[in-house]
């Protein structure tokens, strides 16, 4: 699929909703980081970050009053939620995608027990697609909603890591949490989380290197990143038993 096109459908999302735009690019930039750890060959992150980056491109087909309603959904608009996966797949392939890309965007809600979307499970789901859904869930969780703040990142990890084998690949996050990226102790010691910072910077200056352009989505979402990260590095200094939340 081509950049321009990737551009165009990107500016869709951002107009139609920013919050949404800035998450898509937050997931795109996790996404891409997991894949490199996971030692995905370099000749599929075009396909990762495409893929993750217009994940939700479906959401655009979606009222944003359904999409933000703060309280329970009806059992129609919960289908209609659903739905995006499909509506987003199918519009990128009429706009060139290729299959990998579809398969993420399509299958990013699978879970590992097949109580997904469409029901695939284990090995049926995309690897691509799995490591998406991964990226997808801890920026959800880590970032506020209207009807709840964010979650703490070690908390979002613990969390994550407790769906081991319910909703993601047991395997997968097993060999995440060989890096202390991945691990929820990592953000809750100020040590720890001062080492993460500079690896977080080494990140973000590899983005900058390989995409020569500091308006680039991902530089942007990690350029973010490292702020949030510095600003819970100073939480952790100030109240170092933890007994205030840290936010990252």
């Amino acid at each position: 699929m081509e950049s321009k096109a990737v551009a165009e459908i990107l500016l869709e999302i951002q107009k139609f909703w920013p919050e949404l735009y800035f998450h898509s690019i937050s997931v795109a930039n996790l996404a891409l980081r997991m894949a490199v750890d996971l030692d995905v060959e370099a000749v599929h992150y075009k396909e990762i970050l495409v893929g993750a980056l217009l994940h939700d491109a479906g959401k655009t087909k979606i009222k944003r009053e359904i999409l933000q309603k703060p309280g329970p959904l009806t059992s129609t608009e919960w289908k209609e939620i659903k739905r995006h996966p499909r509506y987003g797949a199918e519009w990128l392939e009429n706009r060139g995608c290729n299959s990998e890309v579809a398969a993420i965007i399509r299958y990013h809600h699978e879970r590992w027990n097949g109580e997904g979307y469409a029901g695939l499970k284990r090995h049926q789901i995309p690897f691509f697609a799995m490591i998406v859904a991964i990226a997808d869930a801890l920026d959800a969780m880590t970032a506020p909603r209207p009807y709840r703040q964010a979650v703490e990142f070690s908390r979002a990890l613990a969390e994550i890591h407790m769906q081991a084998g319910l909703q993601f690949d047991a395997s997968v996050l097993s060999r995440l949490s060989q890096k202390d990226t991945y691990r929820p102790e990592t953000y809750s010691h100020p040590c720890a989380i001062e080492k993460q910072i500079q690896v977080e910077k080494n990140w973000l200056q590899r983005l900058i290197d390989v995409y020569s352009d500091l308006s680039h989505p991902v530089v942007i979402a990690q350029s973010h990143w490292v702020d949030k990260l510095v600003a819970a590095s100073y939480q952790l200094s100030a109240d170092p038993r933890g007994d205030s939340a840290v936010q990252v």
